[in-house]
């Protein structure tokens, strides 16, 4: 369940997922003999309300999901550089956690670079992904702290425009404060 202090709930989260061209559709049916639950998520493009278009992690013929690796890459390599080539000039990132919103590259390489200062040994695990068109999302793991999260990323053309990120920890991936002895 992702925490959040007295900022944003789960409801709002799912809400902004949503708003962003990703739709969840659950259903339950009861057959006739006996009582049966069948569910499923499809993930649509917001402009496509016809069938879905999805695609899981691993499928290498996607252009955006190839570029939302390369991300995490410069990322788990500590490459501020690397990463920031892959952002559009006028790129957005949100974290649910902050109040600040990133704004351009410039900004993302300060936030970046102050990440990795303060978590020296930060690197993500991809769990699994979802590419709708030029939207992907990806479940995390930051190591060494097994904090799972996951971004939301949206690409125009080939570049990262706008990012949301979420995490399962009540302090997002701050390091754990030593205890006093």
């Amino acid at each position: 369940m992702i925490q959040h202090p007295g900022k944003t709930d789960v409801g709002e989260i799912r809400d902004r997922i949503l708003d962003n061209g990703i739709v969840l559709d659950a259903s339950a049916r009861l057959s006739r003999i006996d009582l049966t639950i069948a569910s499923r998520v499809v993930v649509r493009d917001s402009s496509d309300r016809g069938a879905s278009s999805t695609s899981a992690a691993g499928a290498g013929d996607r252009p955006a999901l190839r570029i939302v690796q390369k991300a995490f890459d410069a990322w788990n390599d500590h490459d501020v550089e690397r990463y920031t080539a892959l952002l559009d000039e006028g790129y957005v990132g949100e974290t649910h956690l902050t109040a600040s919103t990133l704004r351009g590259p410039e900004d993302a390489r300060r936030a970046m670079k102050s990440c990795l200062d303060t978590l020296p040994d930060l690197r993500f695990t991809i769990e699994s992904a979802l590419t709708v068109g030029d939207d992907v999302l990806v479940s995390w793991r930051a190591l060494p702290s097994q904090v799972p999260g996951c971004t939301v990323t949206r690409l125009q053309g080939r570049k990262i425009a706008h990012t949301w990120t979420y995490w399962d920890a009540p302090n997002g991936l701050q390091p754990t404060a030593p205890a006093l002895r």
